[in-house]
């Protein structure tokens, strides 16, 4: 039988209210099912569709793919009459990464994911979805996608039953000057409750607090009207009041544009992915699509004309933003605080200069109001004419990582004070995105960072990234629960899977928004050996190995480190901490790249390496900075950037805290396992050669073939 009438459907939506279990239910047909179902609201909210599947009684799973399953049972799924089936990660089959960083619950924010069902029949389906309960943060889940499908995994419902919401179609609900003017009044002056729950506080912060100032956050990402009426009501606000906020936002289109397409609450911001830079919005990523099933994939965006070192040479300038990769990245939801810091930590951050750097708000002593000083001096403030954004910014960054010490003293067992931690560090990236969209720094920011080069002649090989963010300070790499210490067990993301999955996505994200464009101090704006280890933390919990993202890594923090200022200062300039072809080849074939080809893994290790060599056999023996035992570094271990004692032996324990987690120690015991495991023979001379001009007393030459 032919499957036409599978293109019939009729879709039901119940509008249910925040504040009642159940209202009439308001009836929609159309000849297509339009996605996403966004099932928000109150809890037991259900959204219901109607479909007609001529094969429809062959049905064995349900497949969807669906954003915001953030906890076990918060979803319910219903066929026909059948019983309901909450969506649990021990009842149904998660794919690919998704499950591997945790699942329901775990990292990813959007799943792809199979449930058995029965009760499916021939002709008209009911397929019924129902949030559950709030865990007192979520409002629901959007299903994204679904089909059926039968015992052998083919496809029930044809593609052609399915379209797409058009944002560019949503006009305001209340669409007059005085309910605009009123919607942007309540988005930041309305007193909000923390939820709609009925044990739920009210919160000092409004919306414009957690959001952008001028709400272009929900505008950017095309939130629906529909979502931002119902989160309105979560937070204690009235259906009218939110109707307002909503019309306010579907204003902004006639000042800011029309986002893209891509711009959806799912599609993680910057993920990378092909052709991303001539996009004009950057910031919205490349969606989900680019987001690769195979690791392996990305290399063939990095090898574009076959595995060469002059494709990542040290001296070159990869280009990340275009590079996709098998990971997904966090929504934009992920990036807004649970809580804001007003409301975690009271008057103490409200007065804080932490706070008044930002807008001006509070007693804080500090001077500098960075949204003033943009606002009235614009580019040339930012470019450092009139004023010195860099530095404002910069110290902006160290209020908190340095300087931020609450009276309290902060327990990071405690869940509460966990939460507090990484949404002030959340509420610090939300708000330099909203300074960089509001005032364009992201356009701006490539030219402040070749007249910083320009102002530092031993910066000779300049990196300037494209497309960046301003400055030196790492706000997006500070989020990492591994730098605010938030422990791998009993924590607020449910488990070390996903605390390592953020770990590694917060790291992730500042090499693509700021990587540093060449100017690396240290530490900033991205400790690069702290990214290495935690992509080796995530692989060993999640057991996903991804040395094509890890070469991306590397070669990008190489070329950090290649920027002309040489080995005499190695906290700037090359190192072998943040450098090494170490990282790339991470025991071979049985490590990092086990389940790759020999010959993929080979070629890749032998170009780095040959990179790798060429940039470190140009300096002196002589030019290297070395421990010295001045300013107490008289211990050579994994962290430190000078070379060990030149009378070093590998394998040794010395100094102050004797180790052999050092590098030397490391070359000389990699040497002959690269070549054992098929590593270019030449190259690896090159290598012994180079360590025993360092360390002239070891017995690296005795390693050459």
């Amino acid at each position: 039988m032919k499957q036409s009438l599978s293109g019939l459907l009729v879709a039901t939506l119940l509008l249910i209210s925040c504040n009642t279990p159940m209202t009439k239910a308001i009836e929609i047909t159309q000849s297509t099912l339009a996605l996403p179902l966004e099932v928000l609201g109150a809890e037991g909210y259900t959204v219901t569709a109607k479909i007609n599947i001529a094969r429809g009684s062959t049905a064995r799973t349900l497949w969807l793919q669906v954003n915001n399953l953030s906890y076990d049972n918060k979803a319910s799924v219903q066929i026909n009459d059948a019983a309901w089936i909450g969506l649990r990660n021990d009842n149904t089959d998660i794919e690919a990464a998704g499950k591997a960083y945790g699942g329901i619950g775990g990292g990813y924010s959007t799943l792809r994911l199979r449930v058995p069902i029965v009760g499916a029949m021939d002709g008209e389906n009911t397929i019924r979805f129902r949030f559950n309960q709030s865990d007192g943060v979520s409002i629901g889940y959007r299903v994204l996608a679904l089909n059926l499908y039968d015992e052998n995994s083919s496809p029930l419902i044809p593609s052609t039953a399915f379209s797409k919401t058009k944002p560019i179609d949503w006009i305001p609900t209340r669409n007059t000057p005085q309910d605009i003017a009123k919607g942007k009044a309540l988005w930041s002056e309305a007193g909000l409750k923390a939820s709609y729950l009925s044990n739920a506080k009210a919160i000092k912060a409004n919306c414009a607090d957690c959001h952008t100032q001028d709400g272009r956050d929900l505008h950017q990402f095309n939130y629906s009207s529909y979502s931002i009426v119902e989160r309105s009501k979560f937070h204690g606000l009235s259906q009218i009041e939110g109707e307002q906020i909503a019309s306010y936002i579907r204003s902004l289109q006639q000042t800011l544009g029309t986002p893209s397409e891509r711009c959806r609450p799912w599609n993680p911001p910057y993920q990378p992915g092909a052709g991303l830079d001539a996009e004009k919005d950057w910031t919205c990523g490349a969606g989900l699509d680019a987001v690769l099933e195979n690791d392996a994939d990305s290399l063939q965006s990095v090898f574009p004309n076959g595995y060469n070192k002059a494709a990542i040479a040290t001296t070159g300038l990869l280009n990340a933003r275009e590079i996709p990769v098998a990971f997904q990245l966090p929504d934009w939801k992920r990036w807004l605080p649970r809580v804001h810091p007003m409301d975690a930590w009271g008057d103490e951050f409200t007065n804080s200069s932490l706070n008044k750097r930002y807008a001006g708000e509070g007693t804080g002593s500090d001077k500098t109001v960075l949204r003033d000083l943009l606002k009235t001096r614009g580019q040339d403030y930012i470019l450092g004419k009139n004023g010195d954004f860099w530095t404002d910014s910069y110290y902006w960054g160290v209020e908190w990582g340095e300087r931020w010490k609450p009276s309290t003293p902060i327990d990071r067992n405690n869940l509460e004070h966990q939460a507090a931690l990484y949404s002030t560090a959340q509420w610090l990236l939300v708000k330099n995105w909203e300074l960089a969209q509001e005032f364009n720094l992201e356009e701006h920011c490539p030219a402040l960072y070749r007249a910083r080069v320009a102002k530092n002649p031993a910066i000779k090989a300049s990196k300037v990234e494209a497309r960046s963010w301003c400055g030196h300070w790492r706000f997006i790499f500070d989020v990492s629960p591994h730098i605010l210490k938030i422990p791998e067990n009993n924590n607020i993301f449910g488990s070390n899977k996903a605390r390592t999955y953020f770990a590694n996505a917060w790291y992730y994200l500042q090499l693509l928004i700021n990587p540093g464009s060449g100017i690396h101090n240290v530490h900033l704006p991205t400790d690069w050996q702290y990214a290495y280890g935690l992509l080796n933390d995530l692989e060993d919990v999640s057991q996903r190995l991804e040395p094509a993202r890890g070469l991306i890594y590397i070669v990008k923090g190489s070329q950090e480190m290649a920027n002309g200022i040489g080995v005499h200062d190695v906290e700037r300039g090359w190192n072998f901490r943040d450098a090494t072809p170490l990282d790339v080849w991470t025991e071979g074939k049985t490590g990092r790249w086990k389940n790759m080809p020999d010959a993929t893994r080979i070629a890749v290790v032998n170009a780095y390496l040959e990179t790798w060599l060429d940039q470190s056999e140009q300096y002196p023996e002589t030019q290297w900075q070395r421990i010295d035992g001045a300013d107490g570094d008289n211990w050579c271990g994994w962290s430190q950037r000078r070379l060990c004692w030149k009378d070093y032996q590998p394998g040794t324990l010395r100094g102050t805290n004797p180790t052999r987690e050092n590098f030397a120690t490391w070359s000389f015991e990699a040497i002959p396992n690269m070549r054992a495991d098929g590593i270019n023979g030449a190259l690896l001379n090159r290598y012994a050669d180079l360590m025993h001009k360092l360390y002239p007393n070891a017995e690296y030459l005795a390693l050459k073939r």
